[in-house]
C-alpha cells in the first residue's frame, strides 16, 4: 500500500526515477485552477488537498515541485485569455499600442509569445537547480504552418528568444520533422507534436539524431537541450475512421480495445526510442490521456506508468486522476505486455496496424493520417481566437 497522503500524481512520477510528469497548459492558469479544485473539495479533504496540490506546483518554492515541466501551444494559452484576463489584458493593451503597424494576426503572435515568456520565468528555477535537465517550457509555432519549413523555423527562432528554458515545438509533419532536425543541429531543444503513431516516432528519432551529429560535429554546445516525442493517444484512437477500418475487418471497436491501441503504440515506441542499439536520444511523450475503458480506471496512464519517459497531463485529467486513484496504488507496469486476446484482435485493424508497424506511413502521408487531419484542424482555430481577443481589445480601448 502506498502513501495516499501523497497525490496519485505524485505518486506516479515516483514509479520510476525516469518518469517525468508535465504540466498541460499554461503555468500562469495553476494559481486559478487549483482554487477552483480546492472550492469543490469536500471539507474533511481540503487540507490535504491543498498540501497536495502546493507540492505540485508551488510558487514560493519553483526549484522543488512535482511537475518536470510544461508544455503549450496557441490552444492553451487562449485558455488563459478566458481564465485571467485580469492579468493578460495589460500585456495585450502593450503589445496594441507598441505595434500599431502591425496586423491583428501579427499582434496575436505577440501576445503567444508575451504569454509563453511570462510562464518560462515560473519554470527557471527548477531549470537552473536541475543543471537543465527540467524545468522546459514547449512552445509551438503556430499551427497553421505545419507544412511551410521556412516559416515553421523563423516562427521557432523567435520563440526560443523568449526564455533559456524555451523547448520548440514542431509538428510531426515531413516538413515539421525537418525543421527539428535543422533545430537539433544549432542546440535548440524540440518536442514534436502531431505524432500519433510509430513510424513518426521513428522519424522524429531518426531526424534528431541526423542534427545531434551535425551540430557535435560544428561543435555546437548540448548543455540546454532535451528531445522530446509527443504521441497523442486518445487523439489516435477515437477517430471514426478507426471504427469503420475495424469494422471492415469484423472487429467491433469497444472502448477497451481503442484504449489498448494508444497504450500497445506507446509501448512499442518506447521499446525503439529506449533501445540503446538505435542510439536515439529523444525521450518519448505522451498527451491526450482520458478515462477508460471503465469509468473507474485511467488506462493510458496505469498501464504505461514507471516507464522512463514523459506524461504531459492537463488540468481536468489531473483532478480526474487524482480522484479516481486516491486510495489506489499507482505502480510501475509500462512492461507488462498487451494482452494476447486484445492485440489479436488489433492486428487484423487496417488502421491500428499502419499506426503500429515501423513502415505503416510513409513521411508524405504523416500529413494525411485522420488523427494529424483532425488534430491539426482544430488547432488552427485557436490561432483564430487569440486574433479575435486582440481585435476586441483593440475595441475596448478607443
Amino acid at each position: 500500500m502506498q502513501n495516499y497522503k501523497e497525490s496519485a500524481i505524485e505518486r506516479l512520477s515516483n514509479t520510476s526515477e525516469g518518469m517525468e510528469v508535465w504540466w498541460d497548459s499554461s503555468p500562469l492558469i495553476y494559481k486559478s485552477w487549483s482554487e477552483k479544485v480546492l472550492e469543490k473539495t469536500e471539507p474533511g479533504y481540503k487540507n490535504a488537498m491543498e498540501s497536495q496540490l502546493s507540492k505540485l506546483f508551488d510558487y514560493n518554492r519553483p526549484d522543488d515541485m512535482v511537475f518536470d515541466g510544461v508544455t503549450t501551444n496557441p490552444k492553451l494559452t487562449s485558455k488563459v485569455l478566458e481564465l485571467i484576463p485580469e492579468d493578460v489584458n495589460p500585456i495585450i493593451d502593450r503589445l496594441i499600442k507598441e505595434n500599431p503597424a502591425k496586423t491583428d494576426y501579427g499582434i496575436a503572435w505577440e501576445v503567444y509569445k508575451a504569454i509563453t515568456a511570462e510562464g518560462t520565468k515560473l519554470y527557471m528555477p527548477l531549470f537552473e537547480k536541475s543543471g537543465y535537465k527540467r524545468g522546459y517550457v514547449s512552445a509551438q509555432v503556430d499551427p497553421n504552418q505545419i507544412t511551410n519549413i521556412r516559416e515553421m523555423l523563423l516562427q521557432g527562432l523567435e520563440l526560443k528568444k523568449q526564455g533559456e528554458n524555451i523547448m520548440i515545438k514542431c509538428p510531426g509533419s515531413k516538413e515539421g520533422i525537418y525543421v527539428i532536425q535543422v533545430l537539433t543541429s544549432i542546440g535548440i531543444p524540440t518536442n514534436s507534436t502531431l505524432v500519433f503513431n510509430v513510424p513518426q516516432a521513428i522519424a522524429v528519432a531518426e531526424a534528431v539524431k541526423k542534427g545531434l551529429e551535425l551540430g557535435k560535429s560544428k561543435g555546437v554546445s548540448y548543455t540546454k537541450w532535451r528531445s522530446v516525442i509527443t504521441i497523442m493517444l486518445a487523439r489516435f484512437e477515437d477517430r471514426e475512421q478507426f471504427k469503420e477500418s475495424a469494422k471492415s475487418a469484423g472487429i467491433e471497436l469497444t472502448d477497451e480495445l481503442k484504449r489498448w491501441s494508444g497504450i500497445a503504440i506507446a509501448k512499442k515506441a518506447l521499446n525503439i526510442l529506449n533501445d540503446p542499439a538505435n542510439g536515439y536520444k529523444s525521450k518519448l511523450l505522451l498527451c491526450s490521456t482520458r478515462i477508460g475503458p471503465n469509468p473507474d480506471v485511467v488506462y493510458h496512464i496505469e498501464k504505461i506508468a514507471g516507464a522512463d519517459m514523459v506524461f504531459t497531463i492537463n488540468p481536468e485529467m489531473i483532478d480526474d486522476f487524482n480522484g479516481l486513484y486516491r486510495g489506489k496504488d499507482v505502480t510501475c507496469k509500462w512492461d507488462e505486455p498487451v494482452p494476447e486476446e486484445i492485440m489479436g484482435k488489433l492486428l487484423k485493424i487496417p488502421y491500428f496496424v499502419a499506426g503500429y508497424d515501423v513502415n505503416g506511413i510513409k513521411d508524405d502521408d504523416f500529413v494525411d493520417q485522420p488523427a494529424f487531419q483532425y488534430t491539426a484542424n482544430e488547432f488552427l482555430n485557436s490561432m483564430k481566437f487569440i486574433e479575435s481577443y486582440v481585435t476586441e481589445r483593440k475595441q475596448a480601448l478607443k
